[in-house]
Parts: structure tokens; sequence; C-alpha cells
């Protein structure tokens, strides 16, 4: 079983890597080239893609995007029914987009924006709908073009700047973060912000499990100190740091709900016993936690 119905935005008609257009599939089986033609978001509704981009491995589940500029190259797999939405939007229109935010008082590390979005220093990434603005516009459209016959009202120049700003949205405290890595190469910046968010996104995981951050360290394939430098750098705290605030918003959540076993808490969170932990609680939120319970 193989559909694919593409709709195409009424700029651009005569050149297709620039062009802005839309694509709804619905595969049961594929291996090819991925196509980036333009600046490309690939949208799973239903299933599950896989993707191998610049060597970097993809699997994108249902409520999930991955989205790359048409610098990248690399290999899509499908081998179960899947539904899907692709959607190309026209570096001339992130451009424009990014232009607008540029202007006399717009601060100098923005200046370089349009050269982030438009050239392979672009970081092609794995996103959650739910997390970011685009993928809540994406998610919006989704429900939109449920009913075929409605498809064709939705496709005006206005949808692609929309989806075009909620990207340079999400993606200015990313950029900022690369930066922030003091590297000269922009694929060393890349490879060092992977590993770094893969170190954050392994501990938001496993926060509650007694972790060393030379044991998260090594999960990146970094030297401890080069993950602690690096991390402070992107993200404006140390991992350890980071860790404990972690522990402590999920006590403030047990509170919420009403947890008046402060022992208990204490232990859940990784705290030896009920001084140390009321101590480092105080110092985060300035209060005890049976005041912040009450």
């Amino acid at each position: 079983m193989e559909n694919i119905l593409t709709v195409h935005s009424r700029t651009d008609m005569q050149l297709p890597r620039k062009s802005s257009l839309v694509n709804f599939s619905l595969l049961s089986e594929i291996v090819c080239p991925a196509a980036f033609r333009s600046f490309s978001i690939k949208y799973v509704c239903s299933g599950l893609e896989e993707y191998e981009v610049s060597g970097y491995h993809y699997q994108i589940k249902s409520g999930q995007y991955l989205l790359a500029n048409h610098f990248a190259e690399g290999m899509v797999r499908i081998d179960k029914p899947v539904k899907g939405i692709c959607i190309d939007i026209s570096p001339d229109i992130l451009s424009e987009v990014v232009a607008s935010r540029i202007g006399p008082d717009t601060m100098h590390l923005d200046l370089a924006l349009d050269k982030f979005f438009t050239t392979s220093d672009f970081l092609d990434a794995k996103y959650n709908a739910s997390d970011t603005q685009l993928g809540r516009a994406i998610r919006a459209f989704e429900r939109a073009t449920s009913n075929a016959a409605d498809i064709p009202e939705l496709f005006t120049k206005e949808l692609y700047y929309s989806l075009a700003e909620s990207i340079v949205a999400d993606h200015i405290p990313l950029f900022r973060q690369l930066q922030s890595i003091r590297k000269i190469k922009m694929a060393t910046r890349k490879d060092l912000l992977r590993r770094v968010t893969m170190g954050k996104e392994y501990l938001d995981a496993q926060f509650l499990l007694p972790l060393e951050i030379a044991d998260v360290a090594r999960e990146c394939n970094l030297s401890e100190y080069h993950f602690f430098r690096t991390f402070r750098q992107v993200f404006s705290i140390s991992p350890y740091q980071y860790l404990i605030a972690r522990r402590l918003d999920f006590a403030k959540d047990l509170l919420r709900e009403g947890h008046d076993r402060i022992s208990d808490i204490a232990y859940l969170t990784g705290y030896s016993d009920v001084f140390a932990f009321s101590k480092s609680f105080k110092k985060y939120t300035g209060s005890t936690p049976t005041q912040f319970g009450k």
C-alpha cells in the first residue's frame, strides 16, 4: 500500500528545491534516499520512520518529527504502515523571517542566524511535537487537514511564514547554545551539542537513580571534565547542579500532590537523611519541605 498526496504552494512552482510544499503520505514499506528538498519537516502521524542522516540514526515515532535543511543527506527506511506529513519550506521564506529579527537594536550574536538556517551549519535533530512551538503548530495543522475537502483552503504563503516563525523561535536558544561552545569549527560545536544534549536527556530519564557524572559522560563518549565544561557552557549550570535541581523539582511535585512523609521523599530523591534533604530543599526553594507542603 502506498499513497502520496502532494500539495504545492502557489509560489516558486518552477523551482522544486526552493519551493514550499506539503506531502501527505501513507506508506507500508520503503528504503530510499531521504529527500530534503528545501527546509524539511518530516512528521509522523502514526507508525515509525527510521532515518540515517549525516551519520546519525533517528527513529521518528508518532507525534515526533525530524528537522533538516537541504544540506542534509541520508536514507529513510519504513517496514510497517506509516502515515506522515512532510513539509518543505523555501529557504527564501526562512531568510525573510530571520531578517525580521535583525534590526539596529539586535544583539550581534543574531547576525549569523540566516547562515545558521540556510547553510550546512544547521543542526538536524528529532523533536517531540508537544515540546516545541513548531510541533504544536504541526499538530494543529494535522487536525485541520483531517477533512480532505478542507485541505486546499489551508495552503497559502501565510502557512509557511507561520511555520517558519515557529522554527526560528524554537531554534534561537539552540543557536545561542552552539555559539556558547568555544570551538572554531561548527561541525565540532554541533557534535558536542548533540553529546551534552544526550547527557541531559540521560539525566532527565535517570535522575532518581544513584548516578555519577562520570558515568553520564561515558554515555556521551566524553571525558568527565570535557562533559562538565561543555554542559556548563551550553546550559549555564553544571551537570551535578542540574541533577540536584531535577531531584528537588520532583520533590516539589510530590509535596504539591500531598505527600507529607519528608523522610520518604528524601529517600526517593537520593538523600541520605532528612536533614541533608531539608537543607538542600530550602536552599533551592527558599522554604523548608514542610512549609512548601502547606
